[in-house]
């Protein structure tokens, strides 16, 4: 049976609800429909990735090819690359 997916790997979103309402995370792992492993690289950190429910989450509709490019080539990803892959994405936005 294949499943669909609302999210996708190295794709940018925004928390809708929670403490950290209005956040932004890059995901970095998908483990169901529900289950989402996000990262900030400030608050959480790469190696220690927060679940969210994906009725919490937003997509923005970017997806980081430079973190898909970093796990195609098994290159180890640090929290200051997800900052810097974040950031990225807010210039794009303030741009438009």
């Amino acid at each position: 049976m294949y499943l669909q997916y609302d999210f996708e790997v190295g794709e940018v979103v925004k928390s809708t609800a929670g403490r950290d309402k209005d956040s932004f995370y890059l995901v970095v792992d998908i483990k169901s429909n529900r289950k989402i492993k996000v990262v900030d690289g400030i608050k959480r950190k790469f190696n220690n990735p927060k679940y969210k429910n994906s009725r919490h989450l937003k997509s923005t509709g970017f997806i980081s090819e430079e973190y898909l490019d970093m796990l195609a080539r098994k290159k180890r990803v640090r929290s200051s690359d997800v900052r810097k892959i974040l950031k990225e994405y807010f210039k794009k936005e303030e741009a438009k």
